[in-house]
């Protein structure tokens, strides 16, 4: 699914917002204030893009999301092979401070959902400190069962959330998001941010500007965390992919 409201770039099957950073926030502040029904934004990474491409369930999941922004350079990379090249790389978690900064700005309560215990907590507290006027309508931890799902939901109705931002990881962010916002008429925008709410809660560090510039945040996590080296096998596989889907002119199987 697509917003309709923001260009798009398909890239293996997933619709990808081809937007400056600018012109989106200029469309999330529209989707805000006029928004009436609730919007799911997803996030995936070459990583994530390469599971669904093996994946018919996994991406049809993906595809329910109204706008799916490239996180990574890798999908930049990927969409320039497939010869159906993307404006700029649009990261999730600068997508959810721009959204913060919105909310802050039209106090609109924000409730943070996902991570271990106390971080969605602190990392809420840490944006209050830095945004005072910053409505905030709750938090609660990654680690809850089927049974408090309907709790967590009351909650975010009672507290009046028109954001909610959920980083449970994909693809149980993706699945809650589109199991839930359905119950949530009142909400604006759902975000899976991944990882975000560990960075603002100043329990891991992001990759330095420079990094970032050069495009090579996944190598300064992986220096980090030398574990996440095996993700590169699937996205390897990705950009390959899309390199046979230029010459064949049509999306290819991994």
């Amino acid at each position: 699914m697509s917003s309709g409201l923001v260009p798009t770039v398909n890239v293996l099957g997933l619709s990808y917002a081809d937007s400056s950073p600018a012109a989106l926030k200029c469309f999330f502040h529209t989707q805000l204030t006029r928004g009436s029904t609730p919007m799911s934004v997803f996030t995936p990474n070459a990583t994530i893009a390469a599971a669904a491409a093996r994946d018919d369930a996994l991406c049809s999941l993906l595809q329910r999301g109204e706008l799916l922004l490239p996180d990574g350079r890798g999908v930049l990379l990927a969409a320039r092979l497939a010869h159906t090249p993307l404006t700029t790389r649009l990261p999730g978690i600068e997508a959810g401070e721009t959204v913060l900064s919105l909310c802050a700005s039209l106090h609109l309560p924000v409730y943070f959902l996902g991570a271990a215990p106390g971080v969605a907590r602190r990392a809420a507290e840490r944006w209050k400190e830095r945004l005072p006027t910053l409505p905030l309508a709750g938090w609660h931890h990654g680690y809850f069962s089927p049974e408090d799902n309907a709790d967590i939901l009351h909650d975010i109705r009672c507290a009046g959330a028109r954001v909610v931002l959920v980083c449970l990881g994909f693809p149980a962010q993706e699945k809650w998001i589109a199991e839930n916002a359905p119950s949530l008429p009142d909400v604006k925008l759902l975000m899976g941010l991944g990882g975000s709410f560990d960075v603002w809660a100043g329990d891991i560090r992001r990759a330095p500007r420079a990094w970032q510039r050069m495009g090579l945040e996944w190598l300064w996590r992986s220096m980090r965390k030398p574990a996440r080296l095996r993700t590169l096998i699937p996205a390897i596989g990705y950009l390959r992919a899309a390199k046979r889907s230029a010459r064949q002119k049509k999306p290819v199987k991994i």
